[in-house]
């Protein structure tokens, strides 16, 4: 007697395919003829043909499905503002580099079009708040102030887009939902300072700090001392998975020359932008703006004015916008203690100096933030 005979086909020609399908059937078919196959026999087809991954025919299935997919799939939406001369891809990423570029109109409409666009990917998530932002532009109703457009948020002015943003984000934490199982989470939810550097993955962070006031080697030791401590003490409001990485990675670049001695914003600049160019900047530390510790802000952080109520100050310096047009002097003052929790925060966010800058009803006074 014969015995039992031994299969010598290739593994993949032993494929067992659904009826009426072959693998000369399945080669020849197009991504529109498989679209017409009903899904049932395409998911059967595709099973069958899984079990053997070396095979040709596994490839063809693959290319198939994928290709399927694709055809189905509804184009993404673009951005709701692209300035002139990026591509779609470039509107949707933020590179600090470009929008440094943009004009002021420019930068206005593209922090506008990145609102509408969180509001947009909010809707479609099932996530806008239940409840209007505690800020609502005139004119605006409640159903507008929880789902603006671009159209209403491009009309509003710097300073009202920037209030807005600020009160949406506020209004977006307060609306987090409880777990699924029905506990209330009551842990805090991230400071705005923790939201940015989590979304970064809490790189080396901080700010370039020039130096000007050569008067005294010993103030500037106890000049560093005295900010360091005030930071820490700002870090301790914070709130937010990852804080002590953050902590960890705080850092001041301190960029030291005696030439440098009472020079002005502009020169200043100039010193950020060569250290820029030698790489000597980390990315968490590139930010539309750089600190520049003079006379009078090393006086300030050391408190030699009697007037205990005065409020600790030190000079932000635009890299983008030397300033000088409608009055906007390219400098301005920035309470330490609102440096890292809000300062930082909104630059982050691509809010620039100008805008913060016009927050206050005189240039020559201090920037303290949300309280302004």
């Amino acid at each position: 007697m014969l015995g039992p005979q031994t299969d010598t086909r290739p593994l993949w020609d032993r494929i067992a395919f659904p009826p009426g399908w072959s693998s000369e059937r399945l080669r020849n078919l197009t991504v529109d003829d498989f679209g017409q196959v009903p899904e049932d026999e395409r998911k059967l087809l595709t099973t069958a043909i899984r079990k053997f991954p070396f095979s040709p025919d596994y490839a063809k299935i693959r290319e198939l499905n994928t290709a399927l997919l694709r055809a189905n799939e509804r184009p993404p939406t673009p951005p709701s503002y692209v300035p002139s001369g990026w591509t779609i891809n470039q509107a949707k990423m933020f590179d600090f580099n470009l929008i440094a570029k943009l004009s002021e109109e420019e930068h206005h409409l593209w922090a506008a079009g990145k609102t509408a666009d969180d509001v947009r990917r909010a809707q479609k998530q099932d996530k806008l708040p239940a409840n209007p932002p505690a800020y609502i532009p005139a004119g605006w109703t409640t159903e507008q102030a929880i789902c603006p457009s671009f159209k209403l948020l491009s009309q509003l002015s710097k300073q009202d887009l920037t209030k807005f943003m600020e009160a949406r984000n506020a209004a977006t934490q307060r609306s987090m939902p409880a777990h699924i199982t029905g506990n209330v989470d009551r842990t805090p939810a991230p400071s705005p300072l923790v939201q940015t550097l989590q979304r970064a993955g809490f790189p080396p962070w901080g700010f370039v700090i020039i130096r000007t006031d050569y008067r005294s080697d010993s103030r500037w030791e106890e000049f560093q001392r005295e900010l360091g401590t005030m930071c820490d003490a700002q870090l301790d409001d914070e709130s937010g998975e990852g804080l002590e990485r953050i902590r960890e990675n705080l850092e001041f670049k301190i960029i030291e020359d005696p030439r440098l001695e009472d020079v002005d914003a502009q020169e200043a600049r100039r010193h950020f932008c060569i250290a820029k160019s030698m790489g000597g900047v980390a990315s968490g530390l590139d930010m539309s703006a750089f600190l520049l510790a003079d006379a009078d802000a090393v006086d300030s952080v050391l408190k030699q004015d009697e007037n205990t109520d005065s409020i600790t100050y030190i000079i932000a310096v635009d890299v983008t916008d030397p300033g000088n047009l409608e009055g906007y002097p390219g400098r301005f003052k920035v309470s330490v203690e609102s440096l890292l929790c809000e300062f930082y925060p909104k630059l982050s966010m691509g809010i620039g100096p100008r805008a913060l800058c016009s927050m206050m009803d005189q240039p020559d006074s201090i920037w303290t933030g949300d309280d302004q």
